[in-house]
């Protein structure tokens, strides 16, 4: 049976690789997206405006949703417009939806900066992604008696559409050190998290809910001595 999929911000990035994958399963897939595509299967909308919002709802009222997954991002510095973004605007989508009653699912694309510090990114980042793992866990219980689950993907530093030629350099010491110190050898991609986005989407992953997914290689379980001795070497 084809699945009904919603995408939040599918028009480019990991986003845009989900997009790709699940159409090849079947999938009917709708995008919101603040970018103008030419589709009518791309709705153009900014999450976070209340107007837009109930464009959604009705655009999607009479549509049984079986797939709702979450993949924007914020790219700025206001501390508010961040929180609007990735959680309050998360958590209003989920609520206004009109899911299938039969074996639905949410994904939420956060972070693997929940549960540890990334250098490269502020303060603000880290709470947002930390309050995306609250929420999970809160809808996997507000929704499981409704057959909904609730899951959350967190990606490590990833090669995507869009950074590709900067990653790939040869030579490029950002790549190099991923590959050296992850117990892969090799830096994640947006197709990794894709095809994990499609099993927790499927029929094969029903009995899962409420859990943060790491993709990243196994870097989580390298200590900091073990890093440090790599480098020694």
């Amino acid at each position: 049976m084809k699945k009904t999929t919603i995408i939040i911000g599918g028009s480019r990035g990991i986003g845009k690789d989900i997009y790709h994958t699940l159409k090849k399963r079947g999938d009917k897939i709708y995008c919101i997206t603040r970018n103008r595509i030419k589709d009518k299967n791309f709705l153009r909308a900014d999450i976070t405006n209340k107007e837009d919002q109930i464009k959604i709802k009705h655009f999607f009222k009479k549509k049984k949703i079986n797939n709702l997954i979450f993949s924007q991002r914020y790219r700025g510095e206001d501390k508010y417009k961040e929180f609007d973004v990735m959680v309050k605007a998360t958590d209003e989508i989920i609520r206004l939806m009109n899911f299938k009653s039969n074996y639905c699912s949410i994904v939420i694309i956060g972070s693997i900066a929940s549960t540890t510090i990334i250098g490269d990114q502020n303060q603000i980042y880290h709470y947002t992604r930390g309050a995306l793992d609250v929420l999970t866990k809160y809808y996997a219980i507000k929704l499981g008696p409704r057959k909904i689950r609730v899951n959350c993907v967190q990606p490590t530093k990833i090669l995507k559409p869009e950074n590709k030629n900067f990653f790939l350099k040869k030579n490029n010491k950002d790549r190099k050190l991923m590959e050296k110190i992850t117990p892969l050898k090799r830096m994640g991609n947006s197709n990794d998290v894709a095809q994990t986005i499609e099993f927790l989407t499927s029929n094969k992953s029903s009995y899962i809910t409420g859990l943060m997914v790491p993709i990243d290689g196994g870097l989580r379980l390298v200590g900091q001595e073990q890093i440090a001795k790599i480098f020694l070497k």
